[in-house]
């Protein structure tokens, strides 16, 4: 269980999804006062919080996992996973038959597409990063916040703390889940690919890689109730009937109260949306594999303001040296 709370570190820079733009990244670190020296980037006065998503879509996967993970190592940064190491773990891992976890299908081998590629290159250092993977929290609790990849649900994080106190994402911990399909399971893809609404049958969506979807990305801190597919919906890149949900459609979920700490999370690719949503809660997903633009917050405590976003375009070309 990773639970960080030391007084004498208060500042933070909460930086948003990566999806291999190493060097964009750079510049967002260079931009926050980060140097680089031999352990990699770090400030006199700041810690960097990744909130995931490091790998998959973007040019240099394995080059962003070496700047995520010097500064991690080195005590200068934090970092969580989210469900696109999460996908690549289950991709790589057997089970206890020596079956892959995840199937190795089309729509998931062009989910990880450009991660697989780098990662052949070079088996040494794929196998050090899914490592070094499988060490990181599924969420963390620091000084006043919260920070998790997609949704922060008590009941979901509880059942994590009971069930995997390391709260990492372990092979043996990976197999018993992918076995069971449980309530264990469920926690996690809430934690990590955040809460979803099933669409009826007659509504056919497909996302960006052109595959069907039978559900869709919600607001997890709104209820349903009285509202729109639209309404309801967050980050997603298809446009869905504005007409009231069906009664029968409609469930209850677990809000996130407003008096709670506030919570930092990526993964629903909001652009130039990104940033503060409400009082308590703030994505820093801008979209960056995507052509959008990468987000970080800095936190200096108190309140969440708008005013501590920090948001950097995205560098086009790949500097070569």
């Amino acid at each position: 269980m990773v639970k960080i709370n030391q007084s004498d570190e208060k500042v933070y820079d909460i930086i948003g999804d990566i999806h291999g733009e190493a060097e964009t990244l750079k510049k967002l670190l260079k931009f926050l006062g980060y140097t680089e020296g031999e352990f990699g980037y770090s400030h006199p006065e700041r810690k960097a919080v990744f909130v995931g998503d490091f790998v998959d879509r973007g040019p240099e996967i394995v080059k962003t996992l070496s700047i995520v993970m010097k500064m991690v190592t080195s005590g200068n940064a934090y970092a969580v996973v989210g469900n696109h190491e999460l996908n690549v773990l289950a991709y790589y891992t057997k089970d206890n038959d020596g079956v892959f976890l995840r199937d190795h299908n089309l729509k998931n081998k062009t989910q990880i597409k450009k991660t697989y590629e780098e990662f052949k290159l070079d088996k040494a250092k794929r196998k050090k990063y899914l490592k070094w993977l499988r060490s990181l929290p599924i969420f963390l609790e620091l000084d006043g916040f919260r920070v998790v990849h997609a949704s922060w649900e008590d009941e979901a994080v509880e059942i994590i703390k009971k069930e995997n106190p390391e709260n990492r994402l372990s092979k043996k911990f990976l197999r018993r889940i992918y076995f069971e399909r449980g309530k264990v399971f469920n926690a996690l893809m809430l934690l990590l690919k955040g809460r979803e609404f099933n669409l009826p049958d007659d509504m056919v969506l497909k996302d960006g890689y052109g595959f069907k979807r039978t559900a869709y990305r919600i607001k997890w801190w709104e209820p349903m109730q009285g509202k729109g597919f639209e309404d309801i919906s967050f980050g997603n890149k298809f446009k869905l009937p504005n007409y009231t949900i069906p009664r029968e459609l409609c469930y209850d979920i677990p809000l996130y109260p407003k008096d709670e700490l506030p919570v930092f999370f990526g993964h629903y690719c909001l652009n130039g949306k990104a940033g503060v949503i409400r009082e308590n809660l703030c994505c820093v997903d801008g979209c960056i594999a995507n052509g959008g633009i990468m987000v970080a917050y800095r936190w200096n405590g108190g309140s969440l303001d708008s005013e501590n976003i920090v948001k950097i375009k995205k560098v086009k070309k790949v500097e070569t040296i």
